[in-house]
């Protein structure tokens, strides 16, 4: 496409100036103000401007000499003459003022639509929606069609002004909205070619066209078009200045690259406001409406750049000749380097944030405003709103380099690709950093999914909420669970084995140490109390709605991530904790306001100080809801803010350790290493962490303590070293009040367990545990908390065994030791092999006083589920820890008398495998049981085998010198045994060389 070039003027010198046109003028034609720009010649290497490269430098041209206008030649004519052409020049005046008028009156009557749209002409196009971060800093745009923002004439520069006048409509300020000798020239060469050949629009009829017309008819090439065009740009100019007029063009006028409007063409092409635009760069601008798709400054092909620089070159030399700036103005601006902003800026910034909350305030605006979806969405795509959002970029920027250090150290040795962070003000919900992955443009690791809002499997995160639905239940924080080998039957499927993550049992531990160390079993047990059921309310009421609601969906792995939530819902729960158990919902929205700052949204009073209320506008403060007894979030946050206790599994300077920081923190790590995960919270922030890889595949032996809890470090670290970005806070509570005990609670000492060795005559002092001083308040129907109601002490019998909890968990019960042959032969009538061989009965109080040996002993009360007490009892003799006496004594026991204490007999016995067990040749076989004895009964145990190859009875392996109580007592490895039935047994073999003790005998089958 070519464009006019100045007129070429022959020697002799240019003619004369014109008189200066008038014009919205802030100064006179020739005032000064138009200084020389730095830069002013050219480089000597001049390069091709374009994305990507140098500020471009337009090469010095001297304007082309002007050409003088020819005169004209004529003739004398007589006065006859002269009447003669005035009569035929009234005649052809009165018949086209009479044509005009028909036609008027004919386009007025078919055009009443587009007359009454012109009061409207300024609202009716989109423009851009602006998202901004809580300080008021441009983060990003929204838009459909394009980029547009509104601004007042009085925000553009004069010169802009000017060269948009001097290259569309240098009669502008004197039309009617229409150019007359222009419409003329289109009319005659439309009537001899049958075509339109030539426009004539000036801005008015620009704007019209552009505003009222839709796209087909707007591109229409037809006479009606053009006499609509004209007719209402004569209307529009009756009912609007100038001014407004050409305010309404340059933020209507189309300048490429989606950029509608001088404020968005400033934006897209300098990255800068209009109102800082050079005289350059305005005249560049201002060329490019006739012709934006072929004058695209940010195309690097040389021919275009060639046309963009003679357009512009063009513009400088039209308003040098309407006398708007000097020759040595245009050169300088013609002169002036021209760097242009990058055509891929968008989402540098928070860029998972930015989608999430442009997602997001549609969705609160059609719950705050009450209006249908569609027209929300057309609001925010094109309605020019102002979004000003929660996120704080020092916080982000903290956020996302630690995720970035911690995913660069790890990427490569254990294959952990991708991390995100949230941060969350638990007092409003603010949502203050979002990284939703390592790196947003990386589409080896689906960097653009947010995995903030990802649903994954928790891990060990879980656990707080199990616990706390506990303590909501009746539970303390002394509650005693242990932690031994479990089956628990699944209908349908294999017994659910749940294991630690070190592979070991730590038998009897309370809530304490069972959530610090993050033990599975002890939580599997919990949720068994629990029910999965009451979990999945525990954790809707505190914000977390991914999971569903029907619990034949979930097992009791529930609690160890057996579930999916987002780490954003997850770090909202954590909130509610950090919260006093009052849950507020997280929100991305501060503000939102009209181009006009006119305020339809406000949340915390968080819009600017320009932004004014209407009568329509809906303005909200934080509003919490309690859904948890304060005192149960402060006991599960002081379980989590104690070092000590995490320490055994943790150490002691792990990363969820924070010195003069009041933190309480919970890692989580999914089956075969696949999510990690570390939430903790002061009170008054609250941060997720997950690392892993956003396609789910395995990470290589990284926990959440190793992955994701550096990250929760740094930025928890970060933030509170720099006591700026907690004054940007606000005003807020004390960072450790969610660690202060409200009222309601008791700190009370309770008994060591791990002193309560057999014998326990007393209840060693131990630590001190918080207690709540009356049951927890738990929800109604309705949601809301009331009172819970005292669990009913349970009946007693004044007859029998009187046990009694001295605390929770732990029994104080008189008891009398059980004789070796008496307990061996209680063990063997259990079949199943499930029954230890006792060391005590719990002596009835009717005959307490007859029998001799009767001593009140202390032990910790065994799970209540059988199978589960066998394997603790199993446990806990094994190491010597006192547990409750299964039996009470019956009339053989108090007749045989009590053994002797501290001396018990030998004891053989085999607990597992039971009788009957069936395992392949490939299977290892492992037998589980007692041979007790001491240096002075005895010298040794065998395991012996008959079966198979073998008629009678071999010993397994040699002799096993140290005895061994519910433990494994011998190993037969895969392969070890032929398909066939064998018969187990154990002898202890005395110090004289005889049996000194044989234990029952267990029957297997070995399959191929």
């Amino acid at each position: 496409m070519s464009y006019p070039m100045p007129p070429q003027y022959p020697q002799g010198g240019q003619p004369p100036r014109k008189k200066s046109k008038k014009r919205r003028g802030s100064r006179p034609p020739q005032a000064p103000g138009y200084a020389p720009y730095p830069g002013a010649y050219p480089p000597t290497n001049p390069q091709t401007p374009g994305y990507g490269m140098q500020p471009v430098q337009a090469q010095q041209q001297k304007p082309p000499a002007r050409r003088r206008r020819r005169g004209r030649r004529g003739c004398a004519v007589g006065p006859g003459l002269i009447l003669g052409c005035m009569g035929i020049i009234g005649v052809m005046v009165l018949s086209f003022l009479i044509t005009a008028w028909l036609v008027y009156d004919h386009y007025v009557g078919q055009l009443e639509d587009k007359i009454d749209s012109l009061d409207q002409i300024g609202n009716q196009s989109f423009e851009t929606t602006v998202i901004y971060d809580r300080e008021g800093s441009k983060l990003d745009e929204v838009f459909s069609e394009g980029r547009r923002t509104r601004i007042s004439i009085a925000q553009m520069p004069q010169y802009l002004i000017d060269a948009t006048i001097s290259i569309e409509d240098d009669t502008f300020y004197e039309n009617r909205g229409i150019d007359i000798p222009g419409i003329l020239r289109a009319a005659k060469d439309y009537l001899q070619e049958g075509y339109v050949v030539s426009g004539g629009s000036t801005i008015t009829q620009q704007l019209i066209r552009n505003v009222l017309f839709d796209y087909e008819y707007r591109t229409e090439i037809s006479l009606q078009r053009k006499a609509e065009e004209a007719l209402l740009a004569v209307i529009l100019t009756q009912r609007m200045s100038k001014d407004e007029i050409l305010e309404l063009y340059l933020n209507e006028i189309y300048y490429g690259n989606l950029a509608y409007g001088i404020e968005a063409a400033s934006q897209t092409y300098f990255d800068k406001h209009a109102a800082d635009l050079t005289l350059g760069e305005a005249a560049l601008l201002a060329g490019l409406p006739q012709a934006p798709a072929d004058l695209d400054p940010l195309n690097p092909d040389p021919d275009v750049q060639r046309r963009v620089m003679e357009r512009r070159r063009l513009v400088l030399n039209r308003m040098v000749d309407e006398d708007y700036i000097t020759e040595s103005e245009a050169d300088a601006a013609y002169a002036e380097p021209l760097t242009y902003a990058s055509p891929d800026v968008r989402l540098e910034s928070a860029p998972h944030f930015i989608v999430y909350a442009t997602a997001e305030v549609e969705n609160l605006l059609v719950r705050e405003l009450g209006l249908p979806q569609e027209e929300i969405r057309r609001m925010v795509s094109g309605g020019g709103l102002r979004v000003y959002t929660t996120i704080d970029m020092d916080y982000q920027r903290i956020a996302e380099e630690a995720v970035r250090q911690q995913v660069a150290s790890l990427s490569a040795s254990n294959h952990m690709t991708n991390g995100a962070a949230v941060i969350v003000q638990p007092e409003t919900g603010e949502i203050l950093a979002m990284v939703g992955s390592v790196d947003y443009g990386d589409e080896s690791i689906d960097g653009n999914v947010n995995v903030t809002i990802a649903a994954r499997q928790p891990g060990s995160a879980m656990k707080p909420f199990n616990y706390a639905s506990a303590l909501e239940k009746g539970w303390t924080a002394a509650q005693v669970i242990w932690d031994t080998e479990v089956e628990i039957d699944s209908p349908g499927a294999a017994p659910y084995k749940p294991v630690n993550y070190d592979g070991s049992y730590h038998g009897p531990v309370r809530i304490r140490e069972a959530l610090a160390n993050s033990y599975n079993i002890p939580a599997v047990q919990t949720l068994r109390y629990v029910g999965v059921d009451y979990l999945l309310w525990m954790m809707n009421r505190v914000g977390v709605t991914s999971l569903s609601n029907d619990p034949s969906q979930y097992g009791l792995s529930l609690t160890l991530g057996g579930g999916e939530v987002t780490p954003l819902e997850l770090t909202t729960a954590y909130a509610v904790l950090a919260n006093g158990g009052v849950y507020v919902p997280n929100t991305p929205i501060l503000c939102v306001t009209t181009s006009d700052d006119e305020i339809l949204y406000e949340y915390e009073q968080g819009c600017p100080d320009s932004a004014h209320l209407t009568s329509s506008s809906v303005s909200v403060n934080a509003t919490g809801r309690q859904v948890m007894d304060e005192r149960i979030a402060f006991v599960i946050s002081d379980i989590l803010a104690d070092n000590t206790a995490r320490t055994p599994a943790m150490g002691s300077s792990s990363p969820l350790y924070t010195p003069n920081i009041p933190t309480s923190a919970k890692t989580g790590t999914t089956n075969d290493f696949r999510d990690n995960w570390t939430v903790g919270y002061t009170r008054n922030l609250a941060v997720g962490v997950w690392t892993g890889n956003t396609d789910n595949t395995e990470m290589i032996n990284v926990s959440g303590l190793q992955g994701a809890a550096p990250i929760w470090n740094a930025i928890m670290t970060g933030i509170y070293n720099n006591s700026s970005l907690l004054d940007a806070l606000g005003s807020r509570p004390a960072d450790d009040a969610h660690l202060q005990p409200p009222a309601g609670v008791s700190h009370r000492q309770i008994c060591n367990l791990a002193a309560l060795k057999d014998p326990a005559t007393t209840c060693t002092p131990g630590r001190e545990e918080w207690f709540l001083d009356s049951p927890a308040a738990v929800p109604d129907s309705n949601g809301n908390l009331v009172p819970g109601q005292a669990t009913p002490a349970p009946q007693t019998s004044a007859n029998g065994p009187q046990p009694v909890e001295v605390e929770p968990g732990v029994i104080r019960v008189a008891v009398m030791p059980v004789s070796s042959d008496i307990a061996n032969a209680v063990a063997a009538l259990d079949t199943s092999g499930h029954t230890v061989p006792p060391r005590y009965c719990q002596v009835p109080v009717e005959v307490a006083t007859m029998v001799s040996g009767v001593q009140e002993q202390y032990f910790i009360a065994p799970p209540p589920v059988e199978e589960d007490a066998f394997y603790a009892r199993r446990w806990a003799q094994a190491a010597g820890i006192a547990i409750l006496p299964q039996f009470a004594c019956n009339e053989q026991m108090l007749q045989a008398g009590p053994a002797v204490a501290g001396n018990p007999n030998v004891v053989a016995q085999i607990m597992s495998p039971a009788p009957g067990t069936v395992l392949t040749t490939g299977q290892q076989l492992d037998i589980v049981g007692t041979a007790h004895f001491t240096s002075d009964q005895a010298t040794h145990y065998m395991v012996q085998i008959k079966g198979g190859p073998w008629s009678d009875y071999v010993t397994v392996h040699e002799g096993h010198y140290s005895s061994v109580d519910g433990g494994l007592l011998e190993q037969i490895p895969p392969g070890g045994l032929q398909p066939g039935d064998y018969v187990l047994r154990v002898i202890v073999v005395g110090t004289d060389g005889n049996y000194a003790q044989v234990s029952n005998e267990v029957t297997i089958h070995v399959d191929a």
